[in-house]
């Protein structure tokens, strides 16, 4: 075979070269047409298109265009142009017919009424392409021409070549056939397996829940949608569709696609609202391969009721942030009107509703008492006014069951509550929520919220039951405020001025040119009537002696400053006219035995001292006080009752029945009331007589007080329970905080803290285990500085009682004037309180004050159980009276009352 395969080349080498120089002859005349007719598809494809941009439509053209191109690509045709085989002039070819395929699209898009621009656009881009294409045969052609003579020359040399190679040719040519073989053979395996896969593949993916699909990154084509996604968007065919007409209802590509921002290998996770289904989608997307095509892969997971979990979620924290806003509102308000105003803009302006209204319920009708409403919105205000309470019959049963009343379309209410429908709608109301006001079973209105949101009108409903909590609470507080502002400038039995607005009065009446009268008057005998027929009966008598002075001073200014203790000033009244009055006056308390007083007067023609002429009918007052005990010397209320004492006048004397032990201290135990269990104890002293009498501080003290020798006591007191504390820690006894009482006498000496601290360290006892007390009466002291008091007391360590509150100088403005530490309710403010509504407000409202300012509140005397559980009810810490016990001789309370620190434990 080899030998004859050279003859063989040699004549396959000379009919080869003729056939060569034939061949390119040939493929030059083809190559020439080649030119032309690349040039006649430039020229026909303008020529069509002003036609077409004429309106004229030339479909044989269109055709023959169509037929050029693809013989220009492939050598076969009608026209018989040969195939050029320049990859340069191919790809311009193959670029040529991409561009057709667009142009002849705007064409038909131009035919269909579309603009012409972008089909003018593509024709200059096309022509452009024509002449490269054109340029791109011409150059080839002349290159052919050129190589023709060479490859001529070299045929005979590329034979001989070709004798060495045809073996290494036939031998690769073989084994390449064997390899294109086996890989064809792969090929067909790999197909087979990876058109497996696509079919197990999309059968998991048509049976999951979840929305599936797979586009074409590059048309948008939609190549898969799982079974869901079918149903879902109801969908038969994919054929021809595209992924942003079916998935989202649009025309043209979504402008939220994702496919410009995904990276091979990596998941992208975003959140869409799909308008189609109305629902919310948590979405992957990631790119693949999908029959060897690039495409976007994207799986929807329906997050819909978290999402509306997580809105609702949303809107209550901000709800309860703004009720929090709202109750700090109302806690800080000064003007309860103006902030519950504010509160209801507020508490609208977040829900978005139209009015917000509150609503008062009187005598079973209806009156709009605040309104807040949005921009735009008419107010109703005036027009809720007097409404009857049976057309809102329905709601009652709902706000008897503290339940909101949630309306969420009016119109449901036509046919069966007309009344209700009819007074809706007068008034603009689609929707409507209603929360009601109701204090201890009482409804006393309702919190409104005209047309809210549809998508919140159920979900405020708690929001609003706590708004009407809070403004029922701050509605009240205010009352209270208001009630305390009272309290402070008015006494509740007699509803004279009290001992505040007195001493308000008093400093500001400085000096006047006008004349003045004044009256001192003090009850005769109320201790005696007090103890005699009851404390009710006592009250009674103070009424009507206040009754008496308003009726004979009619127009005068009246004042309660103690117990029995009263002021009355008249400014501008004649001095004959004064004195008149006082003649009837004094008549008045003449009448009957129980209505006596003792009255000293003073009046002037210009005032240029007031306290000095009030000082001066006190004066007179006790001369007349004096008269009338040496008259009834029955009565223990005059301090000069008994000769047993008056020795004690001497300061010598004094101290010598002090250092003959003739004064004992009884303490009288503290008991917490919450568990009933001693927490302290008050210091209280007594004398016994050399008639072995044992008597109250009330026989002895105001005599030593007038004296100013009280201070002995005082000291000798504190002193005492000092050595006690002492002996009681040293015993490893329970120690509580005494209170011991001090005197205005012992207060205003300029040493009495460094006295108290000099005992304190003479027995080595702590000042936290001492309670100074003092009365009310030293804040009108002269001389005697009692904020710098208190001040030097707390920093030596003692705390600081206010004694006696609520008697003759009850005076609410020292609670925030001064930082006192406990106070404590005189006997008179317990008496009635079991019984007495009113007194029991009132001490609600003053251990209210106390708790907010940090005052422990102590009542004393104590009597039954119905007193303490009140006093309990009402927020008082501590108690003392003879419930829990009297005052008992240091040696039974060591025994009752003091364990020893072991046994506590």
């Amino acid at each position: 075979m080899q030998k004859k395969i050279f003859p063989i080349i040699l004549t396959i080498a000379l009919l080869i070269s003729s056939l060569v120089s034939f061949f390119y002859i040939y493929n030059l005349q083809g190559n020439a047409k080649v030119i032309n007719y690349a040039g006649v598809v430039r020229g026909a494809t303008q020529r069509l298109v002003k036609q077409e941009l004429n309106g004229q439509q030339n479909d044989s053209l269109v055709e023959k265009i169509d037929g050029i191109l693809k013989e220009l690509q492939t050598g076969e045709g009608d026209v018989g142009l040969t195939r050029l085989n320049s990859d340069a002039f191919q790809e311009l070819i193959v670029e040529m017919q991409r561009e057709w395929k667009d142009l002849k699209e705007e064409i038909y898009l131009v035919r269909a009424g579309e603009g012409a621009e972008i089909l003018f656009d593509d024709s200059e881009t096309f022509f452009a392409l024509a002449d490269r294409t054109v340029a791109a045969a011409e150059q080839y052609s002349e290159k052919r021409v050129r190589s023709a003579a060479v490859s001529l020359l070299i045929l005979n040399f590329a034979f001989i070549i070709l004798v060495i190679l045809i073996y290494i040719y036939n031998a690769r040519q073989a084994e390449r056939q064997r390899e294109l073989e086996k890989a064809e053979d792969e090929n067909r395996k790999k197909k087979e397996q990876l058109s497996r896969q696509e079919e197990n593949l999309q059968a998991p993916m048509n049976d999951i829940s979840e929305l599936m699909y797979i586009t074409d990154i590059e048309n948008y084509d939609l190549l898969f949608l799982n079974q869901a996604g079918m149903e879902i968007f109801h969908v038969d065919s994919l054929e021809g569709k595209k992924c942003y007409r079916v998935l989202q209802g649009k025309d043209a590509p979504c402008e939220f696609c994702t496919t410009p921002i995904l990276r091979e290998g990596e998941n992208y996770t975003w959140e869409h609202d799909n308008p189609i289904t109305g629902r919310h989608y948590i979405l992957k997307d990631r790119l693949l391969e999908w029959n060897g095509r690039p495409a976007r892969m994207e799986i929807a997971f329906d997050t819909t009721k978290a999402e509306q979990e997580k809105l609702f979620l949303k809107f209550t924290l901000e709800a309860e942030k703004l009720v929090t806003d709202c109750v700090s509102m109302l806690y800080q308000q000064k003007d309860i009107i103006k902030t519950s105003a504010q509160v209801l803009e507020k508490f609208g302006s977040f829900l978005h509703a139209d009015r917000v209204y509150i609503i008062d319920i009187k005598e079973d009708r209806m009156y709009a008492r605040l309104e807040w409403c949005a921009d735009g919105i008419i107010s109703h205000r005036e027009r809720l006014q007097g409404i009857p309470v049976s057309l809102i019959e329905r709601w009652i049963p709902y706000f008897n069951r503290k339940e909101c009343v949630i309306i969420q379309n009016v119109n449901q209410l036509g046919d069966t509550n007309t009344a209700e429908y009819r007074l809706l709608r007068e008034h603009a109301i689609t929707s409507l929520v209603a929360a009601p006001l109701e204090k201890g079973g009482t409804l006393l209105g309702c919190l409104v919220v005209d047309n809210p949101p549809a998508g919140q009108i159920v979900s405020i409903a708690s929001q609003l039951q706590t708004l009407c909590y809070f403004l029922l609470l701050a509605r009240s507080n205010a009352q209270s405020q208001k009630e305390l502002s009272r309290l402070s400038y008015f006494d509740t039995l007699t509803s004279f001025y009290n001992r505040n607005r007195y001493i308000e009065d008093t400093n500001a009446m400085t000096h006047t040119d006008s004349p003045a009268g004044i009256v001192y008057l003090d009850v005769n005998g109320l201790k005696d009537i007090n103890d005699q027929y009851g404390h009710e009966f006592g009250d009674t008598v103070l009424v009507e002696c206040a009754r008496r002075m308003k009726q004979v001073f009619e127009g005068a200014d009246f004042y309660r400053i103690g117990g029995d203790e009263f002021v009355i000033i008249c400014p501008g009244i004649e001095k004959d006219v004064f004195h008149s009055k006082l003649r009837e006056l004094r008549a008045q308390f003449q009448k009957e035995p129980h209505y006596r007083a003792a009255i000293g007067s003073r009046w002037t023609e210009t005032v240029s001292s007031l306290k000095e002429i009030i000082a001066e009918a006190d004066a007179r007052m006790y001369e007349d006080k004096k008269e009338f005990y040496r008259q009834n010397p029955v009565s223990q209320r005059y301090r000069h009752h008994s000769d047993e004492v008056l020795h004690l006048a001497d300061p010598g004397i004094l101290m010598e029945e002090i250092q003959q032990n003739r004064f004992e201290v009884y303490l009288q135990p503290k008991v917490s009331s919450s568990d009933r269990m001693a927490v302290g104890a008050e210091a209280l002293i007594r004398y016994r007589s050399k008639s072995d009498t044992l008597m109250l501080p009330g026989n002895f003290l105001p005599l030593l007080e007038e004296n100013e020798s009280i201070s002995l006591i005082d000291f000798y007191v504190f002193e005492f329970v000092c050595v006690k504390l002492k002996d009681w820690i040293n015993q490893g006894k329970q120690a509580f905080p005494v209170s011991v009482n001090f005197s205005i006498s012992s207060l205003i000496q300029s040493s009495f803290v460094e006295h108290l601290t000099g005992i304190c360290t003479k027995y080595d006892i702590s000042p936290e285990y001492l309670e100074i007390e003092v009365t009310e009466k030293i804040h009108d002291v002269e001389g005697l500085d009692i904020k710098s008091l208190i001040i030097n007391l707390h920093n030596a360590g003692f705390a600081v009682a206010i004694d006696d509150f609520g008697t003759e100088y009850a005076n609410l403005a020292l609670l925030s004037e001064i930082d006192f530490d406990v106070l404590k309710l005189d006997k008179s403010m317990i008496d009635n309180i079991a019984v007495n509504p009113k007194t029991k407000t009132i001490v609600g409202l003053i251990s209210g004050v106390c708790h907010d300012l940090g005052v422990h509140m102590v009542a004393e005397g104590i009597e039954t159980e119905e007193q303490f559980m009140t006093l309990r009810s009402c927020g008082v810490d501590s108690v003392q009276g003879f419930l829990f016990s009297k005052p008992v001789p240091m040696k039974e309370y060591e025994e009752r009352f003091l364990k020893t620190t072991d046994s506590e434990k």
